[in-house]
């Protein structure tokens, strides 16, 4: 089933299709934002926003797929020499417009994650192209398979929901504060009222001795 997508959709909407369901899944809405704008005036497939900082985790779908499927459909060895030329030169320079696009300095992290839709591609690259993975993780582009950005979701699910913990504990710690000042005044009016209590149970002492 995979195959039979990747061979009718290679331009990228399925990249893109699959990605934002991983990240839709696994991450509440305000955690991030599908093609956002960003200052220099791209658009990132996905732009992730983790608790703490406002600099954004960038996610990009689109991988260049025609060329690995030539290079897997290629029979004589100068077909295949010629199509994995065409992988290395595709995906190398993908990195760079990544790198160049989407690393922003006080806008997004220092990494972007390029997103490979197939586990089978993924381990192809690794087996076949080490040199042009090297050259992506020199570059600070990381390429992420659909169960590594699933991984990488459920790391940032917890990243988000220990800062929602957080965040509630500072409002409760908060409350607390509040309603221990409240309960202070409560005490130091409840002095008071013993004390009003006091003096008027003296005076009528000092009446009914009077009157006796």
């Amino acid at each position: 089933v995979e195959a039979q997508l990747i061979d009718t959709d290679w331009e990228g909407a399925f990249g893109q299709a699959r990605m934002e369901a991983i990240v839709s899944d696994g991450l509440p809405p305000a955690a991030y934002v599908f093609q956002p704008t960003l200052s220099n005036n791209k658009r990132p497939d996905c732009a992730i926003r983790l608790p703490n900082t406002p600099e954004l985790l960038i996610v990009d779908a689109k991988f260049p797929l025609e060329a690995v499927l030539a290079w897997r459909d290629a029979g004589s060895p100068e077909e295949l020499k010629a199509a994995a030329q065409r992988v290395r030169t595709d995906v190398s320079r993908h990195v760079d417009d990544i790198a160049a696009k989407y690393r922003l300095p006080g806008e997004t992290q220092d990494i972007a994650l390029m997103f490979v839709p197939s586990e089978s591609i993924f381990a192809d690259l690794h087996e076949s192209f080490e040199d042009v993975v090297q050259r992506a993780f020199r570059a600070r582009v990381v390429l992420v398979s659909p169960a590594l950005l699933m991984m990488a979701i459920q790391v940032m699910q917890a990243l988000v929901r220990d800062a929602r913990m957080r965040e509630e504990a500072r409002v409760i710690q908060t409350e607390v504060g509040h309603l221990l000042e409240d309960v202070r005044r409560l005490r130091e009016r409840a002095l008071g009222l013993e004390r009003h209590f006091g003096q008027a149970a003296e005076d009528v002492g000092k009446i009914l001795v009077s009157s006796d």
